[in-house]
């Protein structure tokens, strides 16, 4: 590990990204927008810390075609921080979420819990991805806060909502239960508009609550960070229970 051997702009492009991904950050392209770097500058960075062993990289899909890149430090990437930047290195976000919630099988969520996590960042939010709760029955994926206010959000990737069985007994409407006795609210992160209307037409009459989309959220990156939010009584609940 010898920054002499490589270009002295680059070298400081590297310790800005290996900084970043040792707050914890896991998201390629959360990485690239902070540094502002994109195209053929982030591609030669990313490389070359692939190429010097700082970092891996796996890369998933989440929407369809659309693939993004998770990056975590090695042993010799954490080594660089600590030696060059006197740095502690935080557990990384998707090692958070391989050890609680099981991201190397469910994969698909895990990626859709890091986009959900990058967006609210940008949207000045403070964010902690698998947070401690006081509670056995309610595990969130991702707790945002701002201006006073703290959420607790499940994020959620399943096509159509498994509706089976409204009752207690049926794990899909427990998590909800288990949400809204926790917090007061209910409060979903969904992949596309059309999942995240599939949801809502069951939470809205049931209980206050936001929601947003991960397609939505990136193509209006300077919007709220919620796509909806409502209370209760509404509208939909007055009409009974869909």
């Amino acid at each position: 590990m010898n920054p002499r051997t490589i270009r002295s702009d680059l070298w400081r492009r590297i310790e800005t990204a290996i900084a970043i991904m040792a707050e914890g950050v896991s998201l390629r392209a959360e990485v690239e927008y902070r540094m502002g770097v994109y195209g053929g500058p982030a591609k030669r960075l990313f490389e070359t810390m692939l190429r010097e062993c700082f970092i891996t990289q796996n890369i998933y899909p989440v929407i369809g075609w659309q693939r993004y890149a998770v990056v975590s430090l090695t042993d010799i990437g954490r080594e660089a921080v600590r030696v060059f930047l006197n740095r502690q290195v935080q557990t990384s976000e998707w090692q958070l979420l391989v050890e609680k919630h099981n991201a190397e099988t469910y994969q698909r969520h895990a990626l859709a819990a890091l986009i959900f996590a990058y967006h609210a960042r940008r949207r000045g939010w403070r964010v902690e991805v698998c947070p401690q709760v006081d509670s056995r029955l309610f595990a969130p994926d991702v707790l945002v806060e701002k201006d006073g206010e703290r959420i607790y959000v499940e994020v959620e990737v399943l096509r159509h909502p498994r509706r089976r069985k409204d009752g207690a007994d049926n794990t899909w409407v427990r998590k909800w239960i288990n949400q809204y006795e926790f917090q007061g609210l209910v409060a979903v992160c969904t992949l596309t508009p059309k999942r995240r209307a599939g949801i809502t037409a069951y939470l809205k009459p049931r209980w206050r609550g936001a929601a947003t989309d991960i397609r939505t959220l990136a193509a209006s990156p300077n919007s709220s960070l919620w796509a909806e939010r409502w209370e209760f009584p509404n509208e939909v609940s007055m009409r009974g229970y869909v």
